[in-house]
């Protein structure tokens, strides 16, 4: 089962180092490997050039944009599976042949996400989200968002070619939350299953595109959910609230699919279970808040 991945990038360096040998460590040998350079000045085009694996292929594409280099490179690809990682993002070591093997083991399941992981600028793992569920309807009307339940995970995700060719593939008049619109047209078709480790890892540092660009990526956000019913006012109002809106999160529980190892059986099983939608644990969430509210003590100025 050939898997192929897509990363685009435009000024990635130091990042892409390590994003690039993040993939290409892998010891899975069908892989398709697609790297999509819009016309860096950096020293990344170099690099990429440098870069010597039969798996990969790079291309320079000057003044695409991050969703249409992603939509070109998938129409480029071959793979049966396919999933994009940002030129800052990481795979683990584990992470493409586990994936191979998910899609082999179980043919009916269309669309899977790890557990959310994340990584500093260094590289440092900071910390790994917990299972939990993701209702079909919430992500078909556009639930899963800032103001919502939580942005779903795109460095984590992968699908089958099928899946991405019935949704009709990346909506390209989005510039900014193509990946948000393109998940509310996935599950119209599949669920998305949870597996219970870590598939991939967000990088968190001060350039990043979904830090730098969230005021345009919200404002795509409410373009497409314009069109999709509404959340309901009280839970939109306790969504607008950083309190509220994490104690709804713990409190809402759903059954959905989810993808285990089995340490009696020594094999993966599939599930379905009740979970909450939080990929918090109450105890983290309990001492953010205590960091906050110290922070915003801080920062107040003396009165005295």
């Amino acid at each position: 089962m050939r898997v192929s991945i897509v990363t685009t990038t435009l000024n990635a360096l130091p990042y892409i180092v390590e994003t690039t040998r993040s993939v290409l460590q892998s010891t899975y040998s069908d892989l398709e490997y697609l790297v999509i350079d819009a016309g860096s000045t950096d020293g990344t085009i170099e690099y990429l050039r440098s870069l010597r694996d039969e798996r990969l292929r790079v291309e320079f594409r000057e003044g695409l944009g991050q969703y249409e280099a992603v939509d070109w490179g998938f129409k480029q690809s071959s793979g049966d599976i396919l999933a994009w990682l940002n030129g800052d993002d990481i795979y683990w070591p584990w992470t493409i042949s586990c994936v191979a093997h998910l899609f082999t083991e179980f043919p009916e399941v269309s669309w899977i996400t790890g557990l959310p992981a994340f990584v500093n600028a260094e590289g440092h793992c900071t910390m790994i989200g917990s299972l939990c569920s993701y209702p079909t309807r919430y992500i078909q009307n556009g639930w899963f968002s800032e103001y919502g339940f939580g942005n779903l995970v795109q460095e984590s995700m992968f699908w089958r070619r099928d899946l991405y060719q019935k949704a009709g593939g990346l909506n390209l008049a989005y510039k900014h939350a193509a990946d948000f619109e393109l998940w509310t047209r996935f599950a119209q078709h599949a669920a998305l299953e949870a597996v219970s480790v870590p598939l991939a890892a967000w990088r968190k540092h001060a350039k990043n595109r979904s830090i730098t660009g969230l005021s345009a990526y919200l404002r795509d956000v409410e373009t497409v959910k314009a069109a999709l019913p509404p959340i309901g006012w009280f839970k939109a109002w306790l969504c607008r609230r950083r309190a509220t809106k994490h104690a709804l999160r713990l409190l809402e529980w759903h059954r959905t699919p989810w993808i285990y190892f089995s340490l009696v059986d020594s094999k993966w099983r599939r599930g379905n279970d009740i979970r909450p939608i939080s990929r918090y644990g109450l105890q983290h969430l309990r001492m953010e808040f205590k960091a906050s509210k110290r922070r915003k003590t801080m920062l107040q100025p003396d009165e005295r």
